[in-house]
């Protein structure tokens, strides 16, 4: 692929938002990269499933359930561009999480550059009976080729029964604007999630889950994504649909390890993989 290649890739990663489909209004588009290669494969669709270690990243009202500890890592390169991982670690009640996504060095004529943005996301949530309680503190940074930061704060809410889950998210209601090193500052694009699952367990070991997340709600441009999933003891299968982005993934887990595989398959820029490593203590 070209330089210029590259480069163009690059800013659409960053502004279209071609790793989950949603158009990005704020330079704080690392948020939307998604993070674990389950939620992924599901094309996003997490925020009311919430019932694993990413919960720390998509629905902090979820790690009021977590009764482990977990640490689990992501790593993607999207269409061959560039390098976004991330690391979560959650307990009961809490969880953190850190994201950076590199370009590497891209020259242009006699020079070049490097872009590094990077966020880090402390979550808490706890539960009552089949009402779930959390909240999302987000700090975004950008190391290069400028410097930029700034902080929000979500409230997140999720129910639970047996059969049907529902999960909400306000995004960004509190929140310092991102400023630049020149003075320039961009507010935070503020919207709202609303997802609900379907769980199905037909016999043991074996458990069906189906999600629907509606994302950007009371902004001007809301998506959908939904996601299916069948478990067999420690094998799982999945697909989901996000935009114009279609995703399938598989997992195994033995003992304390599991691994998350996605494949994304976008109709206009090729496909990707992702991956995940989860340990459970």
């Amino acid at each position: 692929m070209s330089r210029m290649g590259v480069a163009f890739l690059l800013g659409l990663i960053l502004f279209t938002g071609v790793s989950t489909g949603e158009a990005f209004t704020n330079v704080a588009a690392i948020f939307q990269l998604g993070a674990g290669a389950r939620p992924i494969g599901m094309g996003g669709a997490f925020l009311a499933l919430a019932d694993d270690e990413n919960a720390a990243f998509y629905n902090p009202a979820g790690l009021g359930w977590m009764d482990r500890i977990g640490v689990t890592s992501f790593f993607s390169q999207p269409f061959g561009v560039v390098s976004y991982g991330a690391l979560c670690l959650s307990f009961p009640y809490f969880g953190v999480s850190w994201l950076q996504l590199d370009s590497g060095w891209i020259a242009s004529g006699e020079s070049g550059f490097r872009y590094v943005s990077q966020a880090g996301m402390i979550s808490s949530g706890f539960s009552i009976g089949p009402l779930g309680f959390g909240l999302r503190g987000k700090l975004y940074l950008i190391r290069e080729p400028y410097t930029s930061s700034g902080w929000a704060v979500d409230p997140a809410f999720l129910v639970v029964t047996d059969v049907i889950r529902v999960g909400f998210v306000v995004e960004n209601p509190f929140a310092s604007p991102i400023g630049f090193g020149d003075g320039h500052t961009e507010e935070w694009e503020r919207a709202a999630r609303l997802g609900v699952a379907l769980t199905l367990r037909p016999s043991d070991g074996v458990r069906w889950n189906a999600a629907f997340e509606a994302s950007g709600l009371f902004s001007a441009s809301p998506q959908l994504a939904v996601g299916l999933e069948a478990w067999v003891g420690g094998l799982a299968a999945r697909v989901g649909i996000a935009g114009s982005e279609t995703t399938l993934g598989l997992t195994v887990r033995f003992a304390s390890f599991q691994i998350d595989w996605a494949y994304a398959i976008h109709s206009g820029l090729g496909d990707s993989h992702r991956a995940s490593l989860t340990y459970r203590f």
